[in-house]
């Protein structure tokens, strides 16, 4: 790869991708929806322009002498229509923008999410996808993949997708942030039997990841999950962060107690207009499962090189120079 456009470049995969390619030696246009919110990147060597992915003609310039997209913006949260604008629409508009300026290959990061919270034994890529219908971000990601399917079955676009799992690591404000400050202070959480499983997977192997999707022949048209094989407990994931804030203590959670509350949370947040799928969420967080890594490493070579104990170390050096413990 000689040049590359990576949207959504100043969140947290966007940044950490960026810097990996510039290192590299990779020329990288960073779109960014407000072009300040780039003044790091830029530093840090990076071609920084501010874009809208409703905007096709706007795409279709930064699209312009790239060999590879790496679509990594998405909208987060937010109501039906927002999250369908950002996460569907966008993806269709850069798809067919990058289509029209030829590049070679376009990688679109999507989520674990689009298995939906019903899920048990091994998944691999081919399971059917069951976003809950109170999951916005669920559906919105799910149908992402099906326009961007549509869209290169149409213009010919090489596409490939990786679903990741919960990326942690320095940088990280929610899996690594907020975990850290949340249970340096409060019980880490047991759930029923305590065998529910996370999927946390470190920021450079996901950075790794995306970059061999962008080179190997072999992931074309293909889909990979991203995310720890085996999976470790929500207890063991969690209680790093604990140990990080010097707090050992636990705390054992009814899940029947939270089942008889479920439903009232599902209706008071869809009323709110951005539902909460607590019943759902229920049972992902008491069953054990895990998203088979089996396809990546089978085509590609590909396995996870960070260990989650390696992993943890580097977030905790990271938080304990820039994040403060709550008081």
């Amino acid at each position: 790869m000689k040049k590359v456009l990576v949207t959504g470049a100043n969140g947290f995969i966007g940044t950490a991708l960026t810097e990996r390619l510039l290192r590299d030696g990779v020329e990288v246009r960073a779109m960014c929806r407000n072009v300040h919110n780039g003044d790091a990147l830029k530093q840090a060597g990076a071609e920084v322009v501010g874009g809208d992915l409703m905007h096709p003609d706007v795409l279709r310039q930064h699209a312009e002498g790239c060999e590879v997209v790496f679509h990594v913006g998405a909208a987060l949260g937010g109501t039906a229509a927002y999250q369908y604008n950002v996460s569907v629409l966008g993806t269709r508009n850069m798809a067919q923008a990058a289509s029209d300026a030829g590049v070679g290959r376009f990688v679109h990061v999507s989520t674990i999410s689009v298995y939906g919270t019903n899920v048990y034994g091994s998944i691999d890529e081919d399971r059917a996808q069951l976003p809950s219908r109170d999951d916005y971000y669920q559906q919105s990601k799910s149908i992402a993949e099906k326009v961007l399917r549509e869209t290169a079955s149409r213009t010919g676009l090489p596409i490939t997708i990786m679903r990741p799992g919960m990326v942690y690591g320095p940088g990280s404000n929610f899996w690594t942030r907020m975990l850290y400050q949340t249970f340096s202070r409060y019980p880490v959480p047991i759930f029923g039997d305590g065998k529910g499983t996370a999927h946390p997977i470190f920021i450079d192997d996901a950075v790794d990841l995306l970059i061999t999707l962008a080179t190997h022949p072999a992931a074309v048209g293909e889909a990979f999950n991203c995310a720890p094989d085996p999976a470790p407990t929500w207890v063991e994931f969690l209680d790093f962060y604990a140990r990080m804030g010097g707090n050992t203590k636990k705390m054992h959670i009814s899940v029947e107690l939270l089942r008889l509350f479920a439903p009232m949370i599902n209706l008071l947040t869809r009323m709110r207009g951005e539902p909460t799928d607590m019943i759902g969420y229920i049972d992902y967080l008491t069953v054990p499962f895990v998203y088979s890594m089996r396809r990546a490493a089978d085509k590609l070579g590909w396995r996870a090189q960070v260990s989650l104990p390696d992993g943890m170390a580097q977030a905790e050096r990271w938080l304990k120079s820039n994040v403060p413990l709550l008081t």
